[in-house]
């Protein structure tokens, strides 16, 4: 995955597709601040993929921001994997972006680095849907929700007719890992995943989404790691999958434009992903008949996941151009602004005054989501684990559909992190 940095509107990229120069800190990243014609300079440095649709539409929108203001904006993106790493990094050494992703951890991991945007205009129009996720006790908003998260498991509609397989029949994983074989015997991938990315960690987290009972997630919430019901529940499906043949034969060296592009082009059929993937297979494919359907469920109905989503941008607290970066999230939150991203991630926005166009997509939304009849589950680990276990999920998962464990020794380790990292989620 390649990484770009704009500074002042302008792509420095070696041949060899490398950065020419690191991202500043916001502690580094101009004296004077302010917007308005004042100058200055931003550190803005987000969550997100190379060449992705959403990549594009704020390139454009800093672009604009700039010409209008006068405040240059050094904008750096990151893949999942390289930007929560970076982040880790420049938390521990106080050297924050005046303005970064929050990417679903604006409360749980980021708040005490963020200004709380309670007084900023747009609040107003924030949807309530977001208020679990992104409210603390105390009521207080860390980032603005240019993305709603409301998904479900990510199709290929023309591969499922191919395969004689109707889509509003998968209520129950039986009947999902029945048409898994019949996508597999027409002779396409059933599930596209990815190794190299956090997309393990995903398929695990919307299957755990919807496999315990209120009873239960207390449980994994308040310190007790259910062992059996992690193993026989979440990760004997992906271990069966995997020992079928279901998963993309490239799973390994695959890419996240690698997933994309085999849902758009019809190569696979599934894919359990954030709606960017989708946007992005439409990037690749504009006429594929993408969308999602809902997530089965082992003990209630179908569902849906959804929260904050992974285009919500705090500002750093300490930030010396604090102003400029509140101006910048002011200008993002503008309804023509903000429509334009939540249309270019395939996603509804977080502000109920944009009125996003999606196109493809808007189908999906308007039959699973607007009715509000199948309940979003919040994304499991981001309520019912500790803080700091995404990346053992990710490998825990990685390490069964690989081979490498079997589910009772990934569960073991999983469970490990979890009593290490003191087993709440609190």
């Amino acid at each position: 995955m390649m990484r770009r940095t704009v500074a002042t509107g302008a792509l420095m990229l070696m041949a060899s597709g490398l950065v020419l120069g690191a991202c500043s800190g916001g502690s580094e990243s101009g004296a004077s601040g302010g917007a308005g014609g004042d100058g200055g300079k931003l550190d803005v440095y987000l969550n997100m993929t190379t060449g992705s649709p959403a990549y594009t539409e704020m390139k454009s929108l800093v672009d604009k921001f700039e010409q209008e203001t006068g405040t240059e904006v050094e904008f750096t993106i990151d893949s999942a994997d390289v930007f929560q790493k970076e982040m880790t990094v420049r938390m521990a050494s106080s050297n924050l972006p005046d303005v970064f992703s929050t990417h679903g951890w604006s409360v749980q991991r980021y708040s005490p680095y963020l200004e709380a945007l309670n007084d900023q205009p747009w609040m107003q129009y924030m949807d309530t849907g977001l208020d679990t996720a992104m409210k603390d006790t105390d009521g207080n908003v860390y980032a603005l929700p240019l993305e709603y998260t409301v998904t479900g498991i990510s199709v290929n509609f023309d591969v499922l007719e191919e395969a004689g397989v109707d889509p509003d029949s998968l209520t129950t994983w039986d009947a999902f890992t029945d048409a898994l074989a019949k996508v597999k015997a027409a002779g396409k991938t059933p599930i596209t995943c990815s190794g190299k990315i956090s997309a393990p960690g995903n398929l695990a987290d919307f299957i755990a989404s919807g496999a315990f009972s209120q009873e239960e997630r207390q449980s994994f919430k308040t310190g007790e790691f259910l062992s059996e019901a992690w193993q026989t529940r979440v990760l004997d499906l992906a271990k069966e999958w995997s020992d079928a043949g279901y998963f993309n034969p490239d799973y390994a060296s695959a890419t996240a434009d690698d997933m994309a592009s085999q849902i758009g082009q019809g190569q696979a059929a599934f894919a359990f992903a954030q709606p960017t993937l989708l946007a992005t297979s439409l990037s690749f494919s504009p006429d594929a008949n993408v969308g999602f359907i809902p997530i089965p469920s082992g003990i209630t109905d179908p569902y849906l996941v959804g929260g904050e989503g992974v285009n919500a941008y705090g500002v750093a607290k300490d930030s010396p151009n604090k102003e400029a970066a509140l101006k910048f999230l002011d200008f993002l939150a503008q309804p023509e602004n903000a429509s334009a991203m939540a249309e270019a991630i395939g996603s509804y926005s977080g502000l109920t005054n944009a009125t996003p166009n999606l196109g493809t997509l808007q189908s999906s939304y308007d039959k699973w989501v607007k009715p509000g009849d199948l309940v979003t589950e919040p994304f499991f680990d981001r309520v019912y684990l500790p803080n700091g276990i995404w990346a053992t999920l990710i490998t825990t998962t990685d390490s069964v559909i690989t081979g490498q464990a079997d589910t009772a020794q990934a569960t073991s380790d999983l469970k490990d992190q979890y009593m290490t990292l003191g087993g709440k989620a609190e």
